[in-house]
């Protein structure tokens, strides 16, 4: 075998490797999820202390208050804000880093939740929006209550180079929304609480239907898993496959 054959296979090992491995984390995730989708369809409607619930309800009304960054009336709002920079990796490509400043949270401590004449009070600490809105800035406005101190101690954080400008992420919810939620209960002055789900390990507040978020999760998981399989069969062998092809035809006696 050749010097240079050598190099090549050695090369198409390599990219098989990288692609395997990435396969194997696509089709994880993607079973991942589609355990997540299988646990959410399963009925939990016992709405008492303890209890597991995957039920549908109604954002209660509430005082209105204004999104950070938007400057939209909502419920309430969860706003990230990092710093971030730009960067060229070891093939020359631009990349960034990203580093969180602060998160800030606007709106009732509680949020209640209608489903039919209870309520359910989903803690303002333990929600996190399912849609959020990005956009990058050179100057955080004062409404953020982001302080100097606070940048600088991202800045020294953040990998390749001090930082040049800002993302912010936010995500909000309105009373009256439609929602599907995943979670267990705890008994609270009277007051059904909710903490997270024994799987999720999160509240879910899903802004939508149980079978919207079923569907939009198996499909995410099933998507996640061909994928995976691809990069595995097809993309990772690719290189050797190509090698193969012109091994055989060089291999062929000439006419």
């Amino acid at each position: 075998m050749s010097k240079g054959l050598t190099i090549v296979l050695g090369l198409a090992l390599v990219w098989l490797t990288a692609w395997e491995i990435a396969g194997y984390f696509m089709r994880a995730a993607g079973t991942e999820k589609l355990a997540q989708a299988a646990h959410a369809s399963t009925p939990a409607t016992r709405l008492e202390p303890g209890a597991d619930v995957r039920v549908e309800g109604t954002i209660a009304e509430g005082p209105t208050t204004l999104a950070p960054s938007s400057q939209k009336p909502c419920l309430a709002a969860v706003t990230r804000v990092g710093v971030t920079a730009q960067y060229k990796d070891s093939q020359g490509k631009t990349q960034r880093s990203y580093e969180l400043v602060a998160l800030r949270r606007v709106g009732p401590a509680n949020i209640e939740i209608a489903v039919g004449e209870k309520r359910l009070e989903l803690p303002l600490e333990l929600w996190f929006p399912h849609d959020v809105e990005s956009r990058e800035m050179a100057e955080l406005p004062e409404r953020f209550g982001v302080t100097p101190d606070e940048i600088a101690s991202a800045r020294q954080r953040l990998l390749h180079g001090p930082g040049g400008g800002f993302s912010v992420s936010e995500g909000t919810i309105d009373a009256g929304t439609q929602v599907f939620v995943v979670g267990t209960l705890e008994q609270r002055a009277d007051v059904l609480r909710l903490a997270p789900d024994r799987v999720l390990e999160r509240v879910l507040v899903y802004p939508g239907s149980q079978a919207d978020y079923v569907n939009e999760v198996r499909g995410s998981g099933g998507g996640l898993r061909i994928a995976g399989w691809i990069f595995a069969l097809g993309v990772g062998p690719l290189p050797l496959m190509i090698i193969g092809a012109v091994l055989l035809l060089r291999s062929r006696p000439q006419a």
